[in-house]
């Protein structure tokens, strides 16, 4: 069962905000339905119509707050607040396919505030008491659904080293700079060598002197993978890291599935490092 903790008046704004969002959140219609059926009384949100002019009512998330504030004032207490959260993201209400994004961004976005409040709204729909979440980081680490994106992708651990912070804060720009910085930083520390973009891929994979070993270079398989390895560091330098580094950052157009499909290449390239070893300096 629900405890009756206090909500903030911040807490509760973003909650309303949440809940009334223009695009993925409910609609006038599903919110009133829900306000009913808590017996939380339905303010007017001061919307009026004559024959010949219409004013418009407060937005959603405004009109919302207005009938959970007074709710809260009247009652002194947050339950029936609670229990319109569970109402609404009752997973029967999303079995459509189109429906599922939206399940998937309200719970979400809830848990970012719930967190906050030792509280979390789980996949059946139901408040459940958690550890209270103390910064704005530990409620990323544990509610982002980016990581369930990460985890299915096996994005390499050196990449998510790299660029982890800026995905969940769905920046995607830095993502995808700092996670194409990291290829030249791993073969710096592999090779030992000092030099940056494809200046160090073409020293370090030279076939005639190379600096590190994956394979024996002794068969045309063997010698083009090699070949294919440095080609696609160089590649990920062309098409990612060199766009990035001389666009600025507000002209920069990405979105989460680009920066996936970016972040999984790196990956796939990270796994090869993880293979290539350096090649000892002779003794002088």
């Amino acid at each position: 069962m629900i405890d009756n903790r206090i909500i903030s008046q911040n807490q509760l704004e973003a909650l309303c905000s949440i809940l009334g969002d223009t695009s993925r959140g409910f609609t006038k219609s599903e919110l009133q339905r829900n306000l009913e059926i808590c017996n939380i009384k339905v303010l007017d949100d001061g919307a009026s119509r004559t024959q010949f002019t219409y004013k418009p009512g407060l937005k959603k998330s405004k009109w919302l707050f207005n009938c959970f504030a007074a709710e809260i004032n009247n009652t002194k207490s947050s339950m029936k607040i609670f229990q319109f959260i569970e109402i609404s993201l009752n997973p029967v209400s999303f079995t459509k396919p189109e429906q599922r994004e939206k399940h998937g961004f309200l719970l979400e976005e809830l848990n970012k505030v719930l967190l906050l409040l030792g509280l979390s709204i789980n996949n059946s729909g139901r408040i459940v008491e958690v550890q209270k979440a103390e910064t704005l980081d530990e409620v990323d680490q544990r509610v982002n659904q980016l990581n369930s994106k990460l985890y299915h992708r096996a994005i390499h651990h050196e990449v998510l080293r790299y660029c982890h912070k800026d995905y969940l804060r769905r920046d995607y720009y830095d993502t995808v700079f700092e996670a194409s910085k990291s290829l030249a930083a791993r073969i710096r520390d592999i090779s030992g060598e000092n030099q940056d973009g494809t200046k160090l891929f073409q020293k370090v994979f030279n076939p005639n002197n190379p600096l590190v070993f994956i394979n024996s270079l002794t068969t045309d398989s063997e010698r083009n993978e090699f070949n294919g390895l440095r080609e696609l560091l160089e590649s990920i330098t062309h098409l990612v890291r060199n766009p990035a580094a001389h666009t600025p950052k507000i002209n920069w157009k990405s979105d989460e599935s680009f920066a996936l499909d970016i972040l999984t290449v790196i990956s796939f390239a990270h796994k090869y490092l993880d293979k290539c070893y350096p090649i000892p300096k002779p003794k002088e």
